[in-house]
């Protein structure tokens, strides 16, 4: 990947991440993945380190789950885009939490399964020689 390339898709997040989400953002490609991670609006954490800690997490937690959906939007808009996948992070307070991709599968919604599987049958497709509809794979 070359400077122009990136700069195109950190230009892209820019302009694309509704304003307030993050106090600023960090995109890299690594490998076949474009990996965002956003550092949230500072807030009082608390006093002792463990609180700070805790509140950083728990923050984290509600950041992921409030704009799950518009990021999984964004993403699907970026991987047509750049032809790469999209991992999203947030980091607040010395905290850093990276999301996996379509909700890491934890069955709380088909919706959120679908991508994940559909992502993993398109970086698979064409490995085996079977054609894809003939196998089955469990999640």
């Amino acid at each position: 990947m070359n400077e122009k390339e990136l700069g195109s898709i950190k230009g892209w997040f820019a302009g694309r991440l509704p304003d307030g989400w993050f106090a600023g953002v960090e995109v890299a490609v690594e490998d076949d993945q474009i990996v965002v991670i956003g550092t949230l609006p500072e807030t009082n954490l608390g006093s002792t380190p463990e609180e700070k800690e805790g509140a950083a997490a728990g923050r984290i937690a509600r950041f992921r789950e409030e704009t799950r959906g518009q990021r999984i939007g964004i993403a699907q808009e970026a991987e047509e885009r750049f032809k790469k996948y999209v991992t999203w992070g947030a980091k607040l307070d010395g905290v850093t939490k990276r999301f996996n991709p379509g909700g890491g599968g934890g069955g709380r919604g088909d919706d959120r399964r679908s991508v994940m599987i559909r992502r993993w049958m398109r970086r698979h497709r064409g490995r085996h020689e079977r054609p894809a509809e003939a196998q089955s794979q469990v999640f």
